[in-house]
């Protein structure tokens, strides 16, 4: 039971900063700048996106192995 309350946190989190992310890249499709800052932005979030995606699978692995 621990265990499932444990996945249920993680699963809270990454929902979490996936709602972040997603607010962000939001805010910076409709703030007035250029479309070139615009999108390299947009390519650096996209980044941390996968990055944190990564770290979130290999912590769910570790607890589920």
């Amino acid at each position: 039971m621990a265990r499932s309350n444990n996945n249920m946190g993680l699963i809270a989190l990454f929902a979490f900063l996936i709602g972040g992310a997603i607010g962000a890249g939001t805010a910076l499709l409709i703030a007035p700048q250029s479309g070139k800052k615009t999108r390299k932005q947009i390519r650096e979030l996209a980044e941390d996106i996968k990055d944190q995606a990564v770290e979130y699978a290999d912590e769910l692995k570790k607890r589920v192995l």
